[in-house]
């Protein structure tokens, strides 16, 4: 298996994939901006789910639907987290090992993650960030690790405010899954740049 993972400071409704994977919370804000952005790529059909109540984002509720053109990538799944109260690490490696689960069920082999933003300090993002590569990583080694030509692409969509802690999470990504798989990380981040002053 070869693992391609990439921390970019895109949209993820710009990302060139099959799909895109949204973590959101119970009842998502149109306020906020990623969501925002691709319900209004979407013109407002996702809002619409919500408002409606088709779609709540309890935990574990998943929602996958063809974006017809709409936005970059050909599908959009979105995967409930629950309230943000109860969220941790714990419920983080169930729902993203689920995730990864139907994604591969479903033959995705290309997909952008975008995570919630998480009220605390921007170090505990890049945790939650960091062991979410590594699940959805392990959950597809586990089921492809014999196959030498399986190629997994991970694209992460950030807010500017977290790159600064992308160095210390692609530190760590690269000392625990490469010795397993041949992996290839990329970062949007720049050297020398703090992005809370830009």
């Amino acid at each position: 298996m070869k693992l391609d993972l990439r921390f970019l400071n895109r949209p993820v409704e710009d990302l060139w994939c099959q799909a895109i994977v949204m973590l959101v919370f119970s009842r998502p804000s149109v306020a906020d901006d990623a969501f925002a952005n691709v319900n209004d790529k979407m013109g407002g059909y996702l809002g619409d789910l919500i408002d409606s109540g088709v779609w709540t984002g309890e935990t574990g509720e998943n929602l996958l639907l063809a974006t017809q053109d709409t936005i970059m990538a050909e599908k959009l799944l979105m995967r409930g987290l629950g309230q943000e109260e109860g969220f941790g690490m714990e419920l983080l490696n169930r729902e993203i090992s689920q995730t990864g689960a139907v994604l591969d069920s479903i033959g995705i082999r290309e997909f952008a993650v975008r995570m919630p933003s998480l009220d605390g300090p921007l170090r505990q993002y890049g945790l939650y960030l960091e062991r979410a590569a590594s699940c959805l990583a392990e959950t597809f080694y586990t089921r492809h690790k014999d196959e030498p030509d399986f190629i997994l692409k991970i694209f992460f969509s950030l807010d500017r405010d977290f790159m600064n802690d992308i160095d210390r999470v692609t530190k760590s990504l690269r000392e625990t899954l490469g010795p397993r798989v041949e992996l290839s990380i990329i970062s949007d981040r720049q050297i020398n740049r703090d992005y809370e002053e830009a």
